[in-house]
């Protein structure tokens, strides 16, 4: 017979008079987290004298609010003696200050910036609190903040060397007295700059939360010499910051994909206009945004004196690589391994019927492709496998491969280099550096290992095709993509790019001057009002509320709430339901723009409609 569980007396909670506050700052002006857009402002609260030495700025508390008790965060302190029917703060959440005024101040600045509620700049800035590392005890250092030249300059990486440890004896072998912030674009950098910088603090959200919480605090209440992270750690909240350092600025993975979309760059340069450090940003060429910067002088260009030897190779027929390039392929494996730069990894993207063309696919209406050489086919969208190939126009059955993939170029170069070991990197197989001397590698954009003694021939496939992509950052990518990877070839290689047409690029890579392409572009950007000389929006609604919200903005700015200047792109159809439009604002005015799609949000949210997903300044505007 089963056992008789034991009675158990329910307690009545009894509710409590709050505590009382007598101290004269007894007014804590917080920002709450409600989960709810229009709600952004900051709410005052009265601190009861039991919690009064806890409660800090920069201090995480629990307040009521609307019914429910919610965390906030305290921004301010303040003298209120007619602080009547004011609710008091129920619970100190942490003992910990987790943000300076500095950092306070920024994420205002940004949340302005975006047109967003504080708290989704914060849940990047802040990471998540962990009691069990409240408890632990921490180094308090005494930081005195001391003043530091402020200045702002690009330093371009020079060609034949490792990026990483170039900028890691460019940091250290001048006497730095306050700390330095490192912002890379990605978890691969954080490891390879930590094993040459011990000493340094690592804040990125590949940590497990406890030591991301615990690494947190260090930085906030100590005084390291190095911290380094990805794109959330530009908030850090650092007492002594003497150097901000942005690597590889242009790079997409330095935009928050959640919202408010903020951008590590936008984020460094406000931060470094509000305070007294240096603003250093390292890469093989900037982005359009920075080099509009350094076109109007206000960041220093320090070039790089390298050259690089860069030749072009045409293909007459199609062939994977043209015959004069095998030449030099065959001669350079000698001296040591080669590196080729390709777009797409698998085998064939999509296939065709051989007698018709008819591009091959699937029931569903995904294209057919081919993994790797032994696969069968399969559905790029269902996964769907076919064992057997049949045009569904012609009947034929013999497919025609198109669109080479990683996988094809290894075993087309493997037949045409026989003996030679093949490596390939790719997001599914990354390799950090290449395993043996005269190896021909075939890597993905990004992705190329490194070679302790440089590449004897970097070949970048199908060049022109970086080039002809849609967006408008299609040029500046293929541009710092280029540059970075033929940054690889030793001092005696060669960097061959396989093209139908002589690009600008060539001449660009061989002087190492990428103002030779990006002067030309600002040109056509300025002409055309794109960033960096507008303030670019992309709002994506219901297609049902696309036109009268055209319509608005179009009224907005005949009254000029909005600029005269300003263009509105659309709507374009994204999906079955969903329609995007494009606004652009002159840069000198984009204040008003903000402002204006702020008011938007907050009076969507008070009438419970849903918001209009928004990206102010994105990485992409038809992504």
């Amino acid at each position: 017979m089963a056992g008789i569980k034991p009675l158990r007396l329910k307690s009545e909670v009894v509710a409590t008079k709050p505590e009382q506050s007598t101290t004269e700052h007894r007014i804590a002006s917080i920002w709450v987290d409600s989960g709810v857009y229009h709600l952004d402002e900051p709410f005052d609260y009265l601190i009861p004298d039991n919690l009064s030495a806890s409660v800090s700025i920069g201090t995480r508390v629990q307040v009521p609010f609307h019914g429910r008790e919610l965390e906030g965060l305290v921004i301010d302190r303040k003298k209120d003696h007619s602080a009547v029917g004011l609710k008091s703060i129920t619970k100190v959440l942490s003992i910990h200050s987790v943000a300076s005024l500095e950092t306070l101040n920024l994420i205002k600045k940004v949340a302005q910036r975006w047109a967003a509620h504080p708290y989704d700049v914060i849940r990047s800035a802040i990471p998540p609190r962990v009691a069990s590392i409240d408890r632990e005890s921490f180094h308090h250092a005494e930081v005195t903040r001391r003043k530091y030249p402020h200045k702002s300059r690009y330093i371009q990486m020079p060609a034949h060397q490792d990026a990483i440890k170039y900028l890691v004896a460019s940091l250290t072998e001048k006497d730095f007295t306050g700390t330095t912030l490192i912002v890379v674009p990605d978890i691969h950098s954080v490891e390879r700059l930590t094993a040459q910088l011990p000493e340094s603090i690592v804040l990125d959200s590949s940590l497990d939360k406890g030591a991301r919480y615990r690494n947190f605090l260090q930085v906030r209440l100590g005084d390291p010499r190095f911290v380094i992270g990805t794109r959330s750690a530009i908030f850090a909240p650092i007492s002594n910051l003497e150097n901000i350092v942005i690597v590889d600025e242009g790079s997409e993975h330095h935009y928050e994909v959640r919202t408010p979309g903020w951008n590590t760059r936008d984020v460094a340069l406000m931060r470094f206009a509000e305070s007294s450090c240096n603003l250093i940003f390292f890469g093989y060429s900037p982005s359009s945004e920075v080099a509009s910067l350094i076109d109007a002088n206000e960041i220093l260009f320090s070039k790089s004196e390298s050259k690089v030897d860069v030749r072009t190779f045409t293909p007459f027929q199609g062939e994977l690589i043209p015959s004069r390039l095998l030449t030099v392929m065959r001669s350079k494996i000698k001296d040591g391994s080669i590196l080729l730069l390709t777009q797409r990894k698998g085998y064939a993207q999509a296939l065709s019927c051989a007698q018709c063309r008819n591009i091959a696919l699937c029931g569903c209406g995904g294209r057919l492709r081919q993994v790797s050489q032994k696969s069968i086919f399969s559905c790029s969208l269902c996964e769907q496998t076919h064992s057997e190939f049949v045009c569904t126009w012609c009947s034929a059955r013999t497919p025609y491969l198109l669109s080479r993939g990683s996988e094809r170029y290894a075993y087309e170069i493997g037949a045409l280099l026989p003996g030679v070991p093949i490596v390939q990197s790719n997001s599914d197989h990354r390799v950090v550096q290449i395993p043996a001397m005269h190896s021909v590698v075939i890597a993905t954009a990004g992705l190329a290992p490194t070679s302790n003694d440089g590449y004897s021939l970097v070949v970048i496939l199908d060049s022109d095709s970086y080039f002809t992509e849609v967006d408008i950052r299609a040029a500046e990518r293929a541009r710092q993509l280029l540059f970075s990877t033929a940054a690889q070839v030793n001092k005696k290689g060669i960097v061959a790019l396989v093209a139908k047409n002589e690009l600008p690029i060539v001449g660009a890579l061989a002087s190492w001057k990428p103002s030779l392409l990006s002067v030309r572009e600002l040109r056509e950007r300025a002409e055309l009002l794109f960033p960096p000389y507008s303030r670019a929006v992309t709002l994506d609604i219901d297609s049902s509320e696309a036109q009268v919200l055209k319509r608005a903005l179009l009224k907005a700015i005949d009254e000029e709430r909005l600029p005269r200047g300003s263009r509105i792109l659309g709507p374009s159809k994204l999906k079955s339901d969903l329609d995007r439009i494009v606004i652009l604002t002159p840069i000198n005015e984009a204040e008003s723009l903000s402002s204006l799609l702020h008011e938007f949000q907050r009076r969507r949210s008070a009438s419970k409609k849903a918001l209009a997903s928004m990206r102010i300044d994105p990485y992409s505007l038809s992504r």
